[in-house]
C-alpha cells in the first residue's frame, strides 16, 4: 500500500489532525508547482503511541504549516505513511511533544 523506499517531503498547511483509533491522521493542503492546491491524507500510528511519546490532541493543529516525509500511496493517490520523526513545522522547528 505504501512505498516506503520512495520518502516524498510535503509542506503544507494542517486542516484536520484526527487523533483516533486506530490511526491518527493529518489532512494538510499541499501547495502544486502549478499553484493549485492539493489535500493529503497521511496515516501514522495509533494514539496511544504517540501518547506515549508525549502528543496529545493539541500538538499539531489546523492552521499549522508543516513539512513532513512521508511513503506515499503506491496508487498515486495524495495520500501516505507518516511517522513522528519525520514531522516538522516548516520553518524548520521539531515538533516536540506538550507545546
Amino acid at each position: 500500500m505504501f512505498d516506503l523506499e520512495h520518502l516524498v517531503e510535503l509542506e503544507g498547511m494542517v486542516k484536520e489532525f484526527r487523533y483516533s483509533a486506530p490511526h491518527v491522521f493529518i489532512i494538510m493542503d499541499v501547495k502544486q508547482e502549478d499553484g493549485t492546491t492539493e489535500t493529503w491524507i497521511l496515516e501514522g500510528v495509533s494514539p496511544s503511541a504517540l501518547t506515549r511519546d508525549g502528543w496529545s490532541r493539541q500538538t499539531i493543529k489546523p492552521g499549522d504549516e508543516i513539512r513532513v516525509k512521508t511513503a506515499p500511496l503506491r496508487s498515486g493517490a495524495p495520500g501516505g505513511w507518516w511517522t513522528i520523526d519525520k514531522v516538522q513545522f516548516r520553518d524548520g522547528r521539531q515538533i516536540k511533544a506538550n507545546q
